[in-house]
């Protein structure tokens, strides 16, 4: 079934300390591919991607207290807990594309319950490690 026929699913989700808490309304995960990056940033925050509407993230708790981080061009905040380090998502509110200013690109990781759905999700491997600029050089 595409995933735009797959029935909405709620997912809950939180930070690893649970200061930071969301639900996600998405069509089920195992339905469509979720992004599997080999940029500098995704490999080493674990990030595995859905991208859903902005107004289908709601934050319960914790976004005030998001930190953020950006590199590269710096358009792109990547929100972190404060408090555990968990990576929750990545902001593009301030890109330069219209249609990625409409979503957040989530870290499913986050989901609750996402460790027993692992093996059954399909990736859409990206290849940000060369397509993405400028390239990772640590400071």
């Amino acid at each position: 079934m595409p995933a735009s026929e797959a029935p909405v699913i709620t997912y809950k989700a939180n930070c690893h300390c649970g200061r930071t808490r969301f639900t996600v309304d998405l069509a089920d995960i195992r339905s469509s591919k979720v992004t599997r990056c080999n940029c500098s940033i995704c490999t080493r925050n674990g990030y595995l991607l859905v991208y859903p509407k902005r107004e289908d993230v709601k934050f319960e708790s914790g976004w005030d207290e998001l930190s953020s981080y950006r590199f590269g061009k710096s358009l792109k905040h990547h929100r972190f807990c404060s408090k555990c380090g968990t990576s929750v998502l990545i902001d593009f509110s301030e890109s330069d594309w219209d249609l990625e200013r409409q979503v957040f690109a989530i870290n499913i990781r986050t989901f609750q319950g996402i460790e027993e759905m692992l093996e059954e999700l399909t990736f859409r491997d990206v290849d940000g490690k060369n397509k993405l600029g400028p390239p990772y050089q640590a400071k």
